[in-house]
């Protein structure tokens, strides 16, 4: 049996039984095989054409599962977070009553979270989800896509709706292994997927010797209804570009780049190699530029005119380096990863602002800059399992530390800060910083002190009833006196930094 079949025969066993875990198993496989191949693209075709019976039932499921998958690479979703919403995409079309897949045992939160109706407060998965049935009608229904998406690009979730469509640098409005005919000379192709805005289709005899359409080209060819054969299925399924080649928008650590500067830090490198590196990711290359057009010792006209070599000169290495990993990690993590993104990136953004505050209000100097400091801070939170699994934030009920984990109501564990440690080395960032995000190099100076409060009012602005450890309560006030601030002052700058950060909260 081959995995085409495979794969069709278990969808058809979810029709008859609705059994979660067969379910997620099915979604599991397709993915893990999907990260390597792209045959899966196959299955809506050859279910419907090969698969005697449910045809159209178990090609739609096969679809949306599909689609799903499809849209959470493009999206960079998580892993669990792509697979749940793939599953949840399922289910909803086997039954879209969530009471009906809680008798069922269904007890996870996030996949529950995705069956529900769409409203404007909504969860991220919602809104994937009912983008993602919409695609699939398109393509099953081979209707044209304005009457699919129009209700949502101009109904009441538009700005939600919008935010996806700029994600997606096309629509697969048509299936992978759908053949056409030419109008013109009658000749019969096979989609092989799509390139941009150009489809890729080779001639059924010549599956090895594929050629581009345009949109205005594609709409010379019409669809033909007639069934491939199993052979030009298998062909298809092993075909050369049918090989995966995941272009991930996740940007991965710029390894070369950090060990050009690291060699011209130490004088064993040319500063020519660390250009280099920097002008391959533009958005690095504009972060130098724009520190120093904003900088008040230089003219704006002096500034503009300089070269990208001239703007890291007149820096220095050490600002710099400063300045390309704040950008680095504000791009890295601007982009959709985890169903709480949005809600972590607001506690953050109102975690920067308070370090900025306290350090103004006691002339106390951060290490690096605020905006860095608190990117460093959350960075362990973007893999957290808390965060991973839920569609809403969980609601800390006892606070033991003041580091950000606190906020996810986590214990303090020396394990949870791996990934800021790694950051903290690779861009070799001073001591002072290092010492802040490690619970192993905590200090009772008036730094710590400043970077405590900062976690705890982020907490506090979202949660002011949470209840404290005696722990906790005698850190804070050791900080207070530390720092000289008294309560009243700590509400002000708590108020005023929620206002300023533009972040959800109850004041």
């Amino acid at each position: 049996m081959n995995k085409l079949t495979e794969c069709c025969e278990k969808a058809g066993n979810l029709l008859k039984q609705h059994d979660i875990r067969q379910l997620y198993r099915l979604v599991q496989f397709i993915d893990e095989e999907y990260q390597q191949n792209r045959w899966p693209e196959l299955l809506p075709i050859y279910a419907e054409q090969q698969y005697p019976e449910d045809n159209h039932a178990i090609s739609e499921i096969l679809a949306v599962c599909v689609n799903a998958l499809k849209c959470g690479y493009q999206w960079s979703l998580h892993t669990h977070y792509r697979r749940i919403l793939a599953a949840a995409c399922i289910s909803a079309k086997l039954n879209p009553d969530p009471g009906y897949w809680k008798q069922r045992q269904l007890r996870q939160s996030l996949w529950l979270s995705a069956l529900e109706t769409l409203t404007l407060s909504s969860p991220d998965i919602v809104v994937f989800r009912y983008w993602v049935e919409a695609l699939t009608q398109v393509q099953l229904k081979r209707i044209e896509p304005s009457l699919a998406f129009f209700p949502l690009l101009n109904g009441d979730f538009r700005y939600r709706f919008w935010a996806l469509l700029t994600q997606q640098d096309t629509f697969s409005v048509r299936l992978t292994g759908q053949k056409f005919s030419n109008e013109q000379n009658k000749q019969t192709a096979v989609l092989l997927g799509f390139e941009g805005k150009h489809a890729v289709v080779a001639l059924i005899h010549k599956l090895d010797s594929p050629f581009y359409l345009s949109p205005e080209e594609s709409a010379n060819w019409q669809i033909n209804n007639r069934a491939l054969t199993n052979e030009q299925l298998n062909a298809l399924s092993s075909h050369r570009l049918m090989k995966q080649e995941q272009q991930s928008s996740v940007q991965q650590t710029p390894r070369s780049l950090l060990k050009a500067i690291n060699r011209y830090a130490n004088a064993n490198g040319a500063l020519n190699a660390v250009i280099q590196q920097v002008n391959q990711l533009p958005f690095l290359a504009n972060s130098l530029h724009a520190a120093v057009q904003q900088s008040e010792r230089i003219g704006y006209s002096e500034a503009s005119r300089m070269d990208l070599k001239q703007a890291y000169l007149w820096l220095g290495s050490k600002r710099a380096s400063v300045i390309l990993a704040t950008a680095f990690l504000q791009h890295q993590f601007s982009l959709n990863t985890i169903p709480l993104h949005k809600n972590l990136m607001q506690k953050l953004g109102l975690l920067t602002t308070l370090l900025q505050r306290l350090s103004d209000t006691t002339s106390i100097n951060l290490p690096t800059p605020a905006p860095l400091l608190a990117l460093l801070s959350g960075s362990d939170l973007f893999r957290h399992p808390e965060l991973i699994k839920s569609a809403k934030w969980p609601r800390p009920k006892y606070v033991e530390h003041c580091y950000s984990t606190s906020w996810v109501g986590s214990a303090l564990d020396i394990s949870d800060f791996r990934r800021s440690k790694q950051l903290v080395k690779r861009w070799q960032l001073p001591p002072a910083t290092e010492r802040l995000l490690d619970p192993d190099k905590e200090e009772n100076d008036e730094l710590s002190a400043l970077f405590f409060l900062s976690h705890y009012l982020t907490l506090s602005t979202y949660y002011p009833d949470v209840s404290l450890s005696s722990s906790v309560k005698s850190l804070l006030k050791s900080s207070c006196q530390q720092l000289k601030i008294d309560a009243d002052q700590l509400t002000k700058i708590k108020t005023k930094a929620a206002f300023d950060s533009h972040c959800y909260s109850p004041l």
